[in-house]
């Protein structure tokens, strides 16, 4: 599977300053309006909103990384234990080193801060958040394989659909077709068939050159008598040659819509179920 892009810019921007702020209030027993008006406290959440930028991006880019070694659908065991492992011993100790030289070396905070402050509350509250945050970009992850691997099983059925039958069970391609005319009828080769379409419950021959004729035979009957690789079934009630088709327009529907020669007095356009299945048969 390819790597995923995870659209989290904005995430990180709102989520980044809350972390700090949650962060900063959880384990302090101080009134909120003490610490609101404590010039401290301002400069811990911008502190520790340096540290959480530092975090989130470490995390990420291990996230990405494990993206790339190890599928959540094939590896879960390996990728659990690695991508854990990783994440929580590399967000402690950057947590424990960051929050005593913050607390310890820069402000000189005074009892009753020591190093088992930062034990019991800080590293255990910075891995709460790493935990969440790892459990989120795993669910995405999940959410977008689901659907890839819905778009390729769709891709395959498609293929499976527009796969022509075996040579040993298809009766022979038609060479020429024979077209009422007056009380008898003439052959018309397949070079000489522009179109062939329902009207009235009556199939109807358009040539190259204009001309128009009925044929005793059903487009169920002729689509599978016609060549596959000049003749293409739009629609219940369509049929082109390849040579037909001068221009193909979207029509913002998810139909195309197709400009032919000669031209058709009604709108010709395939059908949304055949819209792929027309691409591939255009293009090969």
């Amino acid at each position: 599977m390819p790597v995923i892009h995870y659209p989290d810019r904005w995430v990180r921007l709102i989520g980044i300053p809350i972390w700090a702020v949650l962060f900063r209030f959880i384990g302090d027993p101080a009134p909120l309006g003490d610490l609101f008006l404590n010039p401290l406290f301002y400069l811990d959440v911008a502190v520790i909103m340096g540290v959480n930028v530092i975090l989130w991006e470490f995390n990420r880019w291990l996230i990405r990384k494990m993206d790339v070694r190890y599928s959540w659908a094939t590896q879960p065991l390996q990728r659990l234990v690695t991508q854990g492992g990783l994440a929580l011993a590399s967000t402690g100790f950057i947590i424990a080193v960051f929050s005593l030289i913050y607390n310890k070396f820069i402000l000189k905070r005074p009892p009753p801060f020591d190093l088992s402050i930062t034990i019991s509350n800080d590293i255990p509250i910075g891995l709460l958040f790493i935990v969440i945050l790892h459990m989120a970009y795993t669910m995405y992850w999940m959410r977008a394989y689901h659907r890839q691997a819905i778009a390729e099983l769709r891709q395959q059925l498609a293929g499976v659909r527009t796969e022509p039958a075996p040579e040993e069970n298809r009766n022979p391609a038609l060479k020429t077709l024979l077209v009422n005319q007056g009380k008898g009828f003439v052959p018309v080769s397949m070079e000489q068939i522009a179109y062939i379409f329902i009207t009235n419950e009556t199939s109807i021959v358009k040539t190259v050159d204009s001309q128009s004729f009925t044929v005793d035979a059903t487009l169920e009957q002729l689509s599978e008598r016609l060549p596959v690789d000049v003749f293409f079934r739009l629609n219940r009630q369509f049929i082109t040659h390849r040579k037909a088709i001068r221009k193909v327009e979207n029509d913002g529907s998810g139909r195309l819509v197709l400009h032919l020669h000669p031209g058709h007095s009604e709108e010709v356009a395939v059908s949304r179920r055949r819209v792929t299945e027309f691409r591939q048969w255009m293009g090969s």
